[in-house]
């Protein structure tokens, strides 16, 4: 358990130097949307292709991928219905759109960008195989799945056609995932030398995306954030309730212990980042669910390590 701890408490220490480095304009705001393009069109996908290439595929791991992806869903699912029901009752001072926007900020996992780096630095290359598996699931909810929540009790819904909705899916973190996949069923290995540039690009994902969490956090107005009572509930909903009802979703069903400890864990991430993109698209106020994505970030800094002590106590 104090190993975890410490690699848990490595992975926050790297969003510090973010968060300092922003406030003394080392790295400010503007470069953000550079390091991001490199962190998911290069470094993320490497990390994909040397971490997941690397394994050897068995009658479990069939079996245990199908589970992930299928518990994931299941989970995504309830999720949504679960949180839309209470925000249409307890944001009642807002209009519908905010509480769509509020619903789904709720819903959606950092389980990509976040995610990743810290399975792969706190639990090892199985579980960060699984949540590379899981991520599809978490992806098809942002870019396809949400779009029912933004657009809850409207009498029209989202004007894009299904190919529209599908286009963000294709991208390199996808395309890698994909690659990396077919390969681990195909039995194939990348050679030494590929892997030996491959593997170190990966390498430098975890400290990278946890310092660029820092980043996006050194700007915030963390007092106006933290005084306003709907964005407080929207994270406690998010952090808390959500793992916790997956929790107990997830404890009587027969499975291996990693597929609920991956299930769990990606459930316990902050709301997505990706969502404010996706916001902005539907014009659904994307300011809204940036201080929300903001505020949960934020406040998982205390969750997060909870959570993986306590699934670590009792999955491993």
């Amino acid at each position: 358990m104090l190993l975890i701890f410490s690699k848990v408490l490595v992975v926050f220490i790297y969003i510090g130097v973010g968060f300092i480095a922003n406030r003394l304009k080392v790295l400010p705001e503007e470069s953000v949307k550079h390091f991001i393009s490199l962190v998911m069109g290069i470094t993320v996908p490497c990390l994909m292709i040397s971490s997941i290439t690397s394994q050897d595929i068995n009658g479990n791991m069939y079996r245990n991928t199908i589970l992930v992806l299928v518990l994931s869903a299941l989970l995504y699912f309830v999720a949504a219905v679960v949180t839309t029901f209470i925000s249409d009752r307890i944001f009642t001072d807002k209009d519908q759109q905010d509480r769509n926007v509020l619903a789904s900020a709720m819903t959606g996992c950092n389980s990509g960008f976040m995610g990743l780096p810290i399975a792969s630095a706190v639990f090892g290359e199985l579980v960060f195989y699984y949540l590379a598996i899981q991520t599809i699931v978490n992806n098809t909810y942002l870019f396809v799945g949400s779009l029912s929540q933004l657009h809850h009790r409207e009498s029209e819904s989202s004007s894009k056609s299904l190919p529209g909705k599908l286009k963000p899916l294709v991208n390199p973190t996808s395309a890698a995932t994909v690659f990396s996949v077919m390969m681990l069923f195909a039995g194939l290995h990348l050679p030494e030398y590929i892997m030996d540039i491959v593997e170190p690009l990966g390498d430098i994902t975890i400290p990278l995306s946890m310092i660029l969490v820092g980043v996006q956090l050194g700007g915030t107005d963390f007092k106006r954030l933290l005084s306003d009572k709907d964005l407080l509930i929207t994270s406690a909903i998010k952090l808390v309730m959500v793992p916790a009802m997956a929790l107990l979703i997830l404890t009587p069903v027969p499975v291996d212990p990693v597929v609920k400890l991956t299930t769990l864990l990606a459930i316990c991430f902050p709301s997505a980042v990706i969502g404010v993109a996706v916001a902005a698209q539907e014009k659904k106020n994307p300011q809204l669910m940036a201080e929300a994505v903001a505020v949960s970030t934020l406040l998982s800094v205390i969750t997060l390590p909870v959570w993986i002590m306590v699934i670590s106590y009792l999955y491993l």
